[in-house]
């Protein structure tokens, strides 16, 4: 029987793997955070429109592999994470299903200028409408309401 170290550094190398092997995807920085946060590279597995620039197609039922590396311009004990469908400008549908504790998938405390990785599995439920969507993704410091934040195109397909 494999003991819990050798376990757990099994999963670190296949996570690993999984994500050197995703794709870097474009994305747009949220007006808002712009001078507070660098959002360095966003990667998603499996993603191979990456390639030609195009919404990543996401398919229900099947979890999907984000990961993003990130450097604040200001310090926090803690983040909240939020990933939201934005609808609009001005509404925005949350994914209920997140945890909001992004401590849970990033080092924390933050420090300014020192670069984070924030990595997380999301799961595509059947009951999400195939279509596409812009989604918005930020960390926020719950203190002084500063964040990382940026929006990328995704299509939800079967």
């Amino acid at each position: 029987m494999m003991n819990t170290a050798a376990m757990s550094l099994s999963l670190l190398l296949l996570l690993v793997v999984a994500l050197a092997n995703a794709e870097v995807v474009h994305v747009q920085n949220c007006p808002d955070s712009v001078n507070q946060c660098t959002i360095d590279e966003v990667r998603v597995d499996p993603c191979p429109q990456a390639l030609q620039n195009a919404a990543c197609r996401i398919r229900r039922r099947r979890p999907t592999q984000m990961s993003f590396k990130y450097t604040p311009q200001f310090d926090a004990d803690q983040l909240e994470a939020s990933l939201v469908w934005a609808k609009s400008e001005t509404e925005e549908l949350p994914l209920v299903t997140l945890e909001r504790d992004a401590c849970k998938a990033t080092s924390c405390p933050v420090k300014a200028g020192v670069q984070g990785t924030y990595t997380v599995e999301v799961p595509i439920e059947a009951k999400f409408p195939v279509s596409t969507y812009t989604i918005r993704w930020a960390l926020k410091d719950p203190v002084s309401s500063k964040r990382c934040c940026f929006s990328v195109d995704i299509k939800v397909v079967r």
